[in-house]
């Protein structure tokens, strides 16, 4: 007998896609039976690598380049989306940056730093909430799951503007949720921990001792490891399906613990 697909004959548009946990999500939908959207604005090879990813789960997909901080951009790439697949049931808002060049602390970070952390990481939900949103209306359902952070749920020292963007990416889900639920679009988001993507294991590489890094980051979170991408992705696809048709305006977190106890290691 064959097992049922979550997302059978749903349309998805993931952003930032090309790498980490976009492409995890993206392979997630796909084996899922989702049709699959995969945006990039730089990455274009981590992309087609995803588009080859989903195309083995035997789902369709297609590659849409859009700088997510772009109003035309972002429209005209929902546009050609809706048009091939006659609607979009679901968006993942994944895309998102990390600190800025200069120093993320308020007295010291640069104006352009902190004008494109915060048009990536919170305009660029906007933009893309927008741009669907009049369709799903229209049709009366639709999913949005945007990724945001447990630094959208607690703060950290020179986190500024990223703090400022995952924290703004929490409220404007639990509005969009109030807003739209009236049409049956249901809006979730999800607040990992930290995840071995290529952002966070890069950056243990450059650590002075990177075994002792991942040990520190493991030793955050209560369950003592780091998450996978695929973890982050298990939940989209809970939050995108009818599996949790009851569910609208919640920040999940997915950090091994981690938001539970700040305080863990004082104890």
């Amino acid at each position: 007998m064959r097992a049922e697909k979550r997302l059978e004959g749903q349309a998805a548009l993931i952003t930032g896609a090309g790498s980490g946990i976009g492409r995890a999500i993206a392979v997630a939908f796909a084996r899922e039976g989702a049709r699959v959207g995969i945006n990039y604005c730089r990455n274009e090879e981590g992309a087609a690598r995803t588009l080859e990813l989903v195309r083995g789960e035997g789902a369709e997909g297609a590659l849409v380049r859009a700088d997510v901080s772009s109003a035309q951009e972002v429209a005209a790439m929902v546009r050609e989306l809706e048009a091939r697949w006659q609607g979009l049931e679901v968006l993942v808002n994944n895309s998102g940056i990390g600190t800025s060049a200069s120093p993320d602390r308020v007295a010291e970070i640069d104006e352009a730093d902190w004008d494109r952390v915060l048009d990536v990481n919170l305009k660029g939900v906007m933009l893309a909430c927008r741009a669907v949103l009049p369709g799903m209306m229209r049709r009366g359902s639709g999913v949005i799951v945007n990724i945001s952070s447990i630094r959208g749920l607690l703060g950290n020292p020179s986190l500024a503007s990223y703090c400022a963007s995952k924290g703004g990416q929490v409220l404007l889900t639990r509005s969009l949720a109030l807003d739209y639920a009236r049409y049956g679009v249901r809006v979730n988001c999800i607040c990992p921990g930290f995840v071995l993507s290529e952002m966070l294991a890069g950056y243990i590489a450059r650590q002075a001792d990177p075994a002792a890094a991942q040990r520190a980051f493991a030793a955050m979170a209560p369950l003592n490891r780091i998450g996978r991408p695929e973890e982050i992705a298990a939940a989209a696809v809970f939050l995108a399906s009818r599996s949790s048709s009851f569910v609208t305006g919640v920040a999940l977190p997915v950090d091994g613990g981690y938001t539970a106890s700040g305080a863990r290691d004082l104890l």
